[in-house]
């Protein structure tokens, strides 16, 4: 009996530690993602002229590009490990990743270039 009680323990212990090295792969994905994003974005908005008021229709497509490649990682994270994340996290969706990014406080500042991309 103690063997078995033993055995059913230390496959709860394995199954645990599975969840939480998916938990810190995600995390780490994320953060990595991330710092990826940042630096895309210096990059861009480094080679801009600072008395621009708009983007190029050419700048549009290319911030566009960068953050349509940010949401797509960051979805590909979040669906590899899926089931490792909290439950209200289980069932995100592309578009609510694309709706997170969109309204984070850097895309409602660049509202006065009038960014406008077309995720999906």
């Amino acid at each position: 009996m103690k063997k078995i009680l033993f055995s059913c323990f230390l496959v709860g212990c394995t199954a645990s530690n599975v969840a939480l090295a998916s938990v810190e792969q995600y995390v780490a994905a994320v953060d990595k993602i991330s710092e990826q994003y940042k630096q895309e974005t210096r990059s861009f908005f480094s080679s801009l002229d600072a008395q621009q008021s708009s983007f190029t229709s050419q700048q549009q497509a290319q911030f566009c590009g960068i953050v349509g490649n940010y949401i797509e990682r960051l979805y590909q994270a979040a669906d590899q490990n899926r089931a490792s994340l909290d439950r209200q996290f289980r069932q995100m969706t592309k578009q609510d990743v694309i709706h997170q990014v969109m309204a984070s406080k850097e895309m409602l500042i660049l509202k006065k270039y009038n960014v406008q991309c077309d995720l999906k």
